[in-house]
């Protein structure tokens, strides 16, 4: 048993936890309760449908890079075995785990239900391997928690799908002395968008990303609401101005890096 990797993702299940707005009314309209902490109190959920009490705090239980930083060093290149995240699973189902569930000024303990321990497991993407190879090039540009950081974008389940594109991507980040972690997240969430499948397909996306935003600007159009249902989407062209900024920004900076590779 892995036992330190097992205590990081125990720090992880039993952290505060706060809930937003939109979190809170949906507790409140699907458990008809006036507050939401009532909704949640020992007992209750127990007794509703594993797929509701699902809907109802996968919110409150969806891992964020810095979790899935914390457990790589407890990780080996090749991840974990199903059957190792299943063992997992189990022993934090065993310790009958509480967390404290934070909505304005009041809280309460929580029972952490067996689906949440599940949800939060999976999303930690134990079992995605990341090549000797990325390693390397990540061990020669960042240490410490910026290693783990860029260890953890690197076995992003996207990845699987093109390890010679991520390879020729860090490859020519290092090589070009352009490497950040900043620009690394933005490219590992934009390949998670588009799909591209080679260098060429990556860069020409990206320039279709920078002239979409160009074209927008002659007839802006914002939708607060959809922006937050794709805030991890690059795709979103509805969003606010620093949002188009950015992205029009980090685009730029990797299409100056990867000139000439298509």
């Amino acid at each position: 048993m892995n036992t330190e990797l097992n205590e990081c993702i125990r720090r992880q299940l039993v952290a505060d936890r706060y809930l937003s707005a939109r979190n809170a009314g949906a507790i409140s309209t699907q458990l008809n309760v006036e507050d939401p902490l009532l909704g949640l109190k020992p007992g209750v959920l127990k007794h509703r449908e594993e797929y509701e009490v699902d809907l109802l705090v996968s919110p409150l239980f969806t891992p964020s890079m810095e979790d899935r930083a914390a457990c790589e060093p407890s990780l080996p290149l090749e991840g974990l075995a199903a059957d190792q995240e299943r063992l997992i699973i189990t022993a934090m189902g065993a310790l009958n785990l509480k967390c404290k569930v934070v909505f304005g000024d009041q809280s309460m303990l929580m029972d952490i239900p067996d689906v949440a321990i599940e949800r939060h497991v999976h999303l930690l993407r134990l079992g995605v391997s990341v090549s000797a190879e990325v390693k390397d090039i990540l061990g020669r540009l960042l240490r410490g928690a910026d290693l783990n950081l860029g260890m953890s974008y690197a076995r992003s389940q996207i990845w699987k799908q093109f390890p010679h594109l991520l390879r020729q991507c860090l490859e020519m980040m290092a090589a070009r002395n352009l490497f950040d972690l900043e620009k690394f997240g933005f490219l590992r969430d934009f390949v998670r968008s588009y799909h591209p499948k080679d260098m060429g397909l990556l860069i020409q996306s990206l320039k279709n990303l920078v002239e979409a935003y160009r074209i927008d600007n002659d007839r802006p159009v914002f939708n607060q609401q959809l922006e937050d249902h794709q805030a991890t989407a690059i795709r979103s062209a509805q969003c606010d101005e620093n949002v188009e900024k950015y992205r029009v920004k980090m685009a730029n900076d990797l299409l100056e890096i990867f000139a000439g590779a298509a």
